[in-house]
């Protein structure tokens, strides 16, 4: 959904006067993230798939007949130049009635390896635009482009170098809901951590559902660490705090590793282990460029935190060179160049397909 807003932000931002309608899935994430912004909503009712749990497949089944009809009664409405897919099996019902209404499709996929509704899509779409060059091998499509992954504009508004000359502010974040993992090896490691470099402030986004753990932590840490040692469930503004970050530890979520780079952040990375480990696929491009370090989930202990986040803020020219490895795999202008792509297909209409 990330991805979507930076690129419907984007596009107000060009075309102030464009209607631009973004549909989530009944009761999901979207129905938050959109009502904090300026776009119209739709939902939809449609429920994920776990291959782990066939009941699944067969309730998506069973509702996705009537998700495509609700999606063919929004199009008749809105009558869009184009619709554009932000992976995930919401897109599914939504590209389907597109095609049913011969309107141009486009599919945003913001993992290295795709997920299995863009496979499933992608040979219907007009075109794939991918936040990785190596995601086209894993796609039988039309057309894939690669872009990059759209990232909202404050965030491109910070894009720069830190121009300190050390690393003194290390940001955790696991998303609005944490990473248990990752929590319990910074609240492990925490006070060895802020011993060991006397001039670090750690800010801490610890999520709702192990809030109360964190906290318990900080309060029983000495006053002298607990003025460097910032812990909230949530920010509203991730984009400040990252900007004001000069390491991240974090999942490996395609738009956190886009916004990241975007402000030229080091990053050290804990892939989240399940969904298919996908998140290990993102992890490759920044850590063989140089931009981050991996741990992976079941070796975060606060020992090997401590060690390879320890040894990033402890040695400048590392931290340095990792900053410019960040910044040069930054993408800012990735919006643009996917509104550059959906353009090609609204004045294209002879290029639609005849449907599924």
């Amino acid at each position: 959904m990330t991805p979507g807003l930076a690129l419907a932000a984007t596009l107000h931002e060009n075309s102030p006067d464009s209607e631009i309608v973004i549909v989530g899935r009944e009761g999901g994430v979207a129905e938050r993230l959109v009502e904090q912004s300026a776009f119209r909503l739709a939902t939809v009712k449609i429920g994920g798939v776990d291959v782990q749990h066939p009941a699944t497949l067969a309730r998506f089944t069973a509702e996705l007949p009537r998700a495509v009809r609700t999606m063919k009664r929004l199009f008749d409405e809105v009558r869009p130049d184009v619709v554009v897919g932000t992976s995930g099996y919401v897109c599914v019902p939504v590209i389907l009635a597109a095609q049913s209404r011969k309107i141009p499709t486009v599919l945003l996929e913001q993992n290295a390896l795709p997920g299995r509704a863009t496979r499933l899509l992608a040979r219907w779409v007009n075109a794939i635009a991918t936040s990785y060059p190596t995601t086209r091998q894993h796609l039988h499509a039309r057309s894939v482009v690669y872009t990059g992954n759209p990232v909202r504009p404050e965030v491109v508004a910070r894009r720069g170098i830190s121009q300190r000359s050390a690393c003194e502010h290390l940001l955790v974040m696991g998303g609005s809901q944490g990473a248990r993992r990752i929590n319990s090896a910074i609240i492990g490691s925490i006070a060895s951590l802020l011993e060991a470099h006397p001039g670090l402030v750690v800010t801490h986004q610890c999520g709702v559902a192990d809030s109360e753990r964190v906290i318990s932590r900080w309060n029983e840490l000495a006053p002298k660490y607990q003025k460097r040692y910032h812990v909230a469930p949530f920010f509203d503004d991730i984009a400040k705090e990252i900007e004001e970050a000069d390491l991240v530890v974090m999942r490996a979520g395609g738009s956190s590793l886009a916004e990241c780079s975007t402000v030229g952040r080091p990053m050290v990375l804990v892939p989240y282990p399940y969904a298919g480990g996908h998140q290990l696929f993102n992890t490759t491009m920044y850590v063989n460029r140089g931009a981050a370090i991996m741990i992976p989930d079941e070796e975060c202990t606060p020992e090997r935190m401590l060690e390879e986040a320890g040894g990033i803020i402890g040695d400048v020219d590392r931290w340095r060179s990792m900053m410019d490895a960040s910044f040069a795999l930054g993408k800012p202008e990735a919006a643009r160049e996917v509104i550059a792509l959906i353009e090609q297909y609204c004045t294209m209409p002879d290029r639609v397909p005849e449907g599924v």
